[in-house]
Order: structure tokens, then C-alpha cells, then sequence
């Protein structure tokens, strides 16, 4: 009952953004003022890596929400943000020009260089530039269930066609020590253009939803799915509404300090 009355008054909410002009971007600038002291508590799996001044790869960086966690919860990173959305990493850029420890790059990952077409949709009046995507069903297909929009009206609901470019991770001859993927069901195909990065540097990963493709991906290459809560890893993949899950090989899990680690303090 009580998730129920949460649904339904997150589908106001959006029917609100929606059509009523100005409260949206009221919603968003809150948020990132509030992501400033708070952030999605799988974020704070990033204390115990260790990280200091080590390179951070952002895929998909959005707002900018995941780039002022980790300026917080490790703060003399080094940030390196992928956003294929143009008004999104143009906003990123400006915001942290003067930043030498952020890096902006307005492109897309895939798993091979090249053009793809990016989809943006808009309900009404509300620009939903957060569901963007690669692939037009996965930028349409949460925002057109209608029980996440209240009096959902099909007709309302656009998409915006972008070329961007395409590179692989691979390409950019990076050092990362974690890497955190959220794509919009994407993450496979970046993760097959990342692979050489992967075995070379063994970089902790951070992966929104992932598929069980993924997982499987991961699994050949020696990573294993962990849940952060409470303080500690436990293995497995998140469950909703946690939203990331970590991939550690063995080396990563025999460097948490201990009481981080469930599976090895059992």
C-alpha cells in the first residue's frame, strides 16, 4: 500500500513537470543542490576503494549528479565524464571549465567508433533529457507506462532525433580505477569497446540495472556482482530501488577493509 501511494504520487508529480511551465527545472536545480550533501547511498561503496587521486570514467553522466558524489565521497579524484546528450555536456562543460580535476567529453561509448543517432523524448512540456538513449525504445519505454505518469496521454509524448559521435572507451588509453555505467540498457555494448581497459587496469565498476548479459560479459573476465548497503558489499546483483550494482574481482574484495566485504567476514 505504501509503494503504491509512493507510485502514485511520483506520476502526479511528472503530470505536474509536464504542464506546468518552470517546475521542473525548480525539481532539478533542488536536486543538485541536495546532491551537494546527499547521494545514493551505493555511492558511498566508493569510501573503501581506496581511490585518492585515481582516475574516475563516468559513463553517462547526465546532470552531473554522479560527478558531485564522487567529488565528495573522494575528493582528489580524477573525473573523466562521457555525455552524449548535447544540452546535458554542454551544461557539464561549463559548469567544471575551470575544474582540473573534471574533464568533460560530449560523445557516446559503444563497443565501435563511428555515428549514432541519440533519442531524446519529451512529455508535454517536460524535457526528460535523463531518459535519453541509443536505442529509441529504451529512451521511450519507462516515461510511456502509464502507470508512472498520471492521466498518461500517448500523444504528448515526443522524441528528438541527435547525431552524436561514437568511440570506444578503449580508444582514449585511460587509467581508470572504477568506472560507473549508466546508459539506458547501452552498458553491454560499451562495456565490449571498454574491454581492453578492463584487463589491463582491472578497474572496479559501477553498473546501473545491468542486464544479466552483462553480468555474464563480466563474469568471463573475472568480475563478480555486489550490492552495497549498510556498510558493506554482499554478493549479488541490486534489487530495485537500489539502482547500481559493483563488479569486483577477487583482488578488489581481498582489499576492502574488513567488516566491508560480508561474503569474507562470514
Amino acid at each position: 500500500m505504501e509503494r503504491q501511494t509512493e507510485m502514485n504520487t511520483k506520476a502526479l508529480a511528472r503530470f505536474l513537470y509536464a504542464n506546468i511551465p518552470g517546475l521542473a527545472a525548480i525539481r532539478f536545480a533542488a536536486k543538485d543542490l541536495a546532491a551537494s550533501y546527499f547521494s545514493k547511498p551505493e555511492y558511498h561503496g566508493v569510501v573503501w576503494l581506496s581511490i585518492k587521486d585515481g582516475l574516475i570514467v563516468d559513463v553517462g553522466a547526465n546532470r552531473g549528479q554522479s560527478i558531485v558524489a564522487f567529488k565528495r565521497l573522494g575528493p582528489q579524484a580524477n573525473i573523466i565524464a562521457f555525455e552524449p546528450e548535447p544540452r546535458s555536456a554542454k551544461r557539464l562543460a561549463t559548469r567544471y571549465q575551470k575544474d582540473r580535476n573534471v574533464a568533460v567529453h560530449e560523445c557516446a561509448l559503444s563497443g565501435r567508433a563511428g555515428i549514432v543517432t541519440f533519442f531524446v523524448p519529451s512529455y508535454g512540456i517536460w524535457d526528460c533529457d535523463g531518459m535519453a538513449a541509443t536505442d529509441h525504445k529504451a529512451a521511450t519505454e519507462w516515461l510511456s507506462d502509464p502507470g508512472r505518469m498520471y492521466r498518461y496521454d500517448p500523444t504528448k509524448l515526443t522524441v528528438a532525433e541527435h547525431q552524436v559521435a561514437c568511440k570506444t572507451l578503449d580508444s582514449y588509453g585511460l587509467s581508470p580505477v572504477l568506472i560507473k555505467l549508466h546508459a539506458q540498457g547501452a552498458e553491454l555494448d560499451i562495456l565490449k569497446g571498454s574491454l581492453q581497459t578492463i584487463q589491463q587496469h582491472r578497474p572496479a565498476l559501477m553498473c546501473a540495472f545491468p542486464s544479466p548479459a552483462v553480468t555474464s560479459f563480466l563474469a568471463d573476465v573475472g568480475y563478480q556482482p555486489h550490492t552495497y548497503r549498510d556498510g558493506h558489499f554482499t554478493p549479488g546483483t541490486a534489487k530495485p530501488p537500489v539502482t547500481f550494482t559493483w563488479y569486483f574481482t577477487d583482488d578488489h574484495l581481498r582489499s576492502l577493509p574488513p567488516g566491508t566485504n560480508s561474503a569474507r567476514d562470514i
